[in-house]
């Protein structure tokens, strides 16, 4: 039996939830996407979305991305966390040419379909919106999704429309490049080039704000830290959260901070848990710190425990987060020599800032 769905963004059905509906159906075995371009809030969303709904299933499921270096929207950290997913491969659609020209295409590849099969049913979905946090649930899109019993058609056109859309893909996924770490590191030098972070290619992850205050950062500042992998500050006096006789473990920051650590610069009240993050000192390991909107209007970051897996303190240090994938960062100190090299950085692409209380910090 033919089944079809539907998308309409963001007051219905969205594709985050018709791609769900499809993941909740019996027997999934493989998933093929064909995006445009991937960014690492994008990704995040539906790997946590489909993990709820598959289990262990997600990492059994076979997974091929097909993407493109077109613009520099693709982020290489969304890159680097398909390679490393099991049961996952991405290609890249005329990777060479776009790396020679700077990630300019000959041909713009911009497909927004999800195709899946179990062992009786065939299902596509097309809209669209990329595989962004914007394209899949936040902005305005529009799309359908099918699916037909292979086994037993009662509507032979539809079977024969899917079967041609997989032969499309399987062509289209047959001429494109297999991403490797070599490649990944050629398209990341051409992404993190200080001519590409002073003045990054928007994608639909990147939305205007509406903070208008003095000091506040603006909505081409709020790119550059989406897209850049380092962030440093000047940690100041750390708030004695733990007790007067205790080194404090909470860093405030400039307000809309989060969206380096990957999250959507959003108006919200204050005291607003925004979510969690995956946080490592020294390279040890992740764990988990929660990062809140405080009630004196600016971004607190729960950092491991002085002493207890983070440095002995972190007041009057140095930190620099180094994201290692979407929402996942290492963070180690620095020391006045590191700061003059990330500030040089910084400043070559207009990502150095100060605030009000004369704290240092930027990204690069």
């Amino acid at each position: 039996m033919t089944q079809v769905d539907y998308i309409a963004q963001p007051t219905s059905r969205t594709t985050l939830e018709a791609i769900d509906g499809i993941l909740s159906q019996a027997g999934i075995e493989a998933m093929d996407v064909a995006a445009a371009y991937i960014t690492s809030g994008g990704l995040s969303d539906l790997v946590v979305r489909s993990t709820a709904t598959l289990g262990a299933g997600w990492n059994a499921l076979e997974k091929r991305w097909l993407t493109s270096f077109d613009y520099c929207r693709t982020e290489p950290v969304a890159l680097g966390a398909m390679l490393a997913m099991p049961a996952s491969s991405v290609r890249v659609y005329d990777a060479q040419f776009c790396l020679a020209h700077g990630g300019i295409p000959r041909v713009p590849f911009h497909p927004k379909a999800y195709l899946m099969r179990s062992d009786q049913r065939d299902y596509a979905l097309s809209g669209s919106g990329n595989l962004s946090r914007s394209g899949l649930s936040r902005g305005v899109e529009a799309g359908l999704a099918i699916s037909v019993d292979r086994l037993v058609p009662d509507e032979p056109t539809s079977v024969a429309a899917l079967q041609a859309l997989r032969d499309w893909y399987a062509a289209t996924w047959a001429a494109a490049t297999p991403l490797n770490a070599a490649l990944l590191t050629d398209y990341a030098k051409v992404f993190e080039s200080a001519e590409n972070l002073k003045k990054p290619t928007p994608t639909e992850d990147d939305v205007a704000t509406s903070d208008t205050s003095a000091g506040a950062i603006s909505s081409a500042n709020l790119q550059k830290l989406r897209v850049c992998r380092n962030f440093w500050i000047e940690a100041g006096n750390i708030t004695k959260n733990r007790g007067p006789l205790l080194p404090g473990s909470q860093l405030m920051m400039k307000r809309l901070s989060r969206v380096f650590f990957g999250f959507p610069p959003t108006d919200l009240p204050t005291n607003t848990h925004i979510g969690n993050v995956l946080i490592s000192y020294n390279a040890g390991n992740l764990e988990q710190y929660s990062l809140t909107y405080s009630d004196n209007k600016m971004d607190k970051l729960n950092l491991p425990i002085p002493g207890a897996g983070g440095p002995v303190t972190y007041d009057g240090q140095l930190l620099i987060f180094r994201q290692l994938g979407p929402k996942a960062f290492d963070l180690t100190l620095g020391t006045p020599a590191d700061k003059a090299n990330w500030l040089k950085r910084s400043r070559a692409i207009d990502g150095a800032f100060k605030m009000t209380s004369g704290r240092e910090w930027g990204v690069f």
